[in-house]
């Protein structure tokens, strides 16, 4: 004779609330047997089935999919194939949650070293951050692989300094906007920012920069977000403009040709 308990018994064995088996019989997912008077009796056949739903659950299933997987009596193809789906979607889940732990990592990092961080600046470090990989693909499309790798595939110590190098030129730029553009500090200041940018720089990019239509400036510019209001862009384009016609950007960069022994050419 099959044992067959009531739901208090039954919720106390396995662990599951009451309530919780309540949803799972509105939903059709483990729907017990019933009293005449409307009383829900579960037996040995439902503590297998709560097991099963328990062990789908902790794949990572959904309840939806769960209930759809239970209607197979064996593991056969479709059921393979669904565990296959669910293994893409945890596996991009976790570099999901990866490239979150890293954002975190770095602006602890950042706020650590600073003392204090702007807000302005933070949420544009952040969301800066989680376009990365939208931005080397940009990248890679229109300038080349190599500078998405100078870019992209950094060591902690060098990705460090860059979030440094960006906060820095960030409250520069703050700091000096207004100021003349031809004046030394400024002219110093996007000096710096122009020679760090050509370290990335091969041949290629530099070609296919020069030749950037509107439309692929202006998706830079949408996945690229700057911590500026529009006096202080306005100011920081007038500034590279003036810098650049000065000096020219391969003028500026001479010195890092030299000394990568023309690796550009």
């Amino acid at each position: 004779m099959k044992m067959t308990y009531m739901i208090g018994t039954f919720a106390k064995m396995t662990g599951i609330p009451v309530r919780t088996l309540h949803y799972y019989d509105e939903i059709g997912l483990l729907k017990p047997q019933r009293q005449a008077s409307g009383h829900r009796i579960y037996g040995t056949d439902d503590m297998m089935t709560l097991q099963k739903i328990l062990s789908l659950k902790q794949l990572g299933f959904s309840l939806e999919r769960i209930r759809d997987l239970l209607q197979h009596p064996k593991y056969d193809l479709s059921l393979v194939e669904m565990l296959k789906l669910q293994q893409q979607a945890l596996e991009t889940t976790r570099a999901e949650l990866d490239k979150s732990l890293e954002m975190i990592k770095r602006m602890i990092a950042i706020v650590h070293r600073e003392g204090q961080l702007e807000h302005q600046l933070m949420f544009s470090l952040i969301r800066n951050m989680g376009q990365e990989s939208k931005q080397r693909d940009w990248v890679e499309d229109h300038l080349s692989e190599h500078t998405a790798t100078a870019l992209f595939d950094m060591t902690a110590e060098e990705v460090e300094l860059m979030d440094a190098e960006t906060v820095r030129f960030s409250r520069d730029v703050k700091r000096l906007s207004g100021v003349p553009v031809d004046s030394a500090e400024v002219e110093a200041v996007i000096g710096t920012y122009v020679q760090r940018v050509m370290t990335f720089l091969d041949a290629e990019a530099i070609a296919n920069f020069s030749n950037l239509d509107e439309e692929q400036c202006a998706r830079l510019e949408h996945l690229v977000e700057m911590p500026f209001n529009e006096a202080e862009t306005a100011w920081l384009d007038a500034a590279l403009a003036h810098y650049l016609d000065k000096y020219g950007m391969i003028e500026a960069g001479k010195l890092l040709w030299t000394k990568k022994e023309g690796m550009y050419r």
